[in-house]
């Protein structure tokens, strides 16, 4: 009898496949055509979405560094910040089109959204390598400033942008206007209703379907949402207080899934995080922490750069500026985590590793293409 080689279960398949890393799984898709239909089928990919999302260990969970000077990305793993006191990062092929001078605008499901100067939106997925441009708004005249949110309307299955304009009108009043974009429809809207505010924070924190910023609303400052299923605004009252100049609110934040609040507090070189345990309910924010400022850092110099994570456990990391930082549940540092090939990035985003492109592949670039120009600024090798 000719030896065979025994064929498992297509369900054992695809549960072995869903349990692996992006960077193999991209290789696996050349294995055969099943495979391949397998892999990118819309089915695996959420899935493979979700074990990654909740994997407890934080080996999915990326945090990506970028070094604007040296026009460079880099990413590690969560898990490696909490498991080791030096890390060497992996360079990542970042959209060469993409201009130099932009921000981070979020991250949703492992995919980056990216604002030039110029107003320009890029959607980047860094796991599969690969970025697409978004369609063009009109550039507005007498801009005073702009924040963003990027986030994912499950109910419609389709990721939107918002942007919100500060517009000055003459020389004592300025005018508010907000445009949502919609992947599904590649396309604007102007999105109206929206309170009459001014927004502190750059880009909108996404939690329970919302984008958040905190906000100035008749000289109080408040949280502003914005529910991106239905295009409805909404408020809510922080937790933090003002006292003698302190109690000041400096950004909000994502430990979980629940929206978290970093604000002064009444000593010096301390920051209280507090978390909504209900969303929405005021009554419901309790304090998690006190933060104890190490000596060299200097805070007041990056307030918006200012990131927690809660990990599995009693450990929490902390990013201040270029910096990563380990504290206990009480607040205590307890040990810092240095990359030892990246020491001075102008943003840090944490990412989840994913399949995720909802888009076809016509007008769709590979991050890896070189000889490109970015629009506006030279690239130097």
């Amino acid at each position: 009898m000719e030896n065979s080689i025994p064929v498992l279960p297509e369900e054992l398949v695809t549960d072995i496949l869903s349990r692996l890393p992006v960077k193999s799984l991209m290789k696996f898709i050349c294995v055969s055509q099943s495979w391949l239909a397998l892999i990118s089928s819309p089915e695996f990919v959420k899935t493979h979405l979700s074990l990654n999302a909740n994997n407890n260990e934080y080996t999915r969970h990326k945090v990506m560094m970028f070094e604007r000077t040296a026009y460079t990305f880099r990413d590690c793993s969560v898990s490696s910040l909490f498991n080791n006191s030096s890390i060497r990062a992996n360079n990542l092929d970042y959209p060469r089109q993409v201009p130099c001078c932009f921000y981070m605008v979020g991250s949703v499901n492992g995919l980056i959204c990216l604002v030039s100067q110029r107003m320009e939106f890029f959607l980047w997925n860094p796991s599969i390598r690969k970025y697409k441009k978004l369609s063009d708004r009109k550039t507005k005249t007498n801009l005073v400033y702009s924040v963003y949110g990027f986030g994912y309307d499950e109910f419609h299955d389709d990721y939107k942008v918002v942007v919100i304009f500060i517009i000055g009108r003459d020389h004592f009043s300025l005018q508010i206007e907000v445009k949502e974009y919609s992947l599904k429809s590649d396309s604007w809207r102007t999105v109206d209703n929206c309170p009459s505010m001014a927004p502190l924070q750059q880009s909108g924190m996404f939690v329970n379907g919302k984008l958040h910023w905190v906000s100035i609303i008749d000289l109080k400052r408040i949280i502003i949402s914005f529910d991106l299923a239905y295009g409805k605004w909404g408020k809510m009252e922080l937790p933090c207080y003002w006292k003698r100049g302190r109690g000041a609110v400096l950004s909000l934040g994502v430990l979980g899934s629940d929206l978290s609040v970093l604000c002064d507090c009444d000593k010096t070189c301390m920051l209280d995080v507090w978390f909504m345990k209900k969303y929405g309910v005021k009554e419901s924010s309790m304090k998690m922490f006190t933060i104890k400022i190490p000596e060299n850092q200097l805070v007041y110099g990056f307030l918006g750069q200012i990131r927690v994570h809660m990990a599995s456990g009693s450990e929490i990391l902390v990013v201040f500026g270029s910096s990563f930082m380990i504290y206990n549940t009480k607040g205590d540092p307890l040990r810092s985590s240095k990359i030892i090939n990246s020491n001075n990035w102008d943003e840090a985003r944490i990412y989840i590793e994913s399949l995720v492109w909802p888009f076809s592949t016509v007008g769709t670039e590979d991050a890896t293409k070189r000889g490109l120009k970015s629009s506006g600024c030279e690239i130097t090798k």
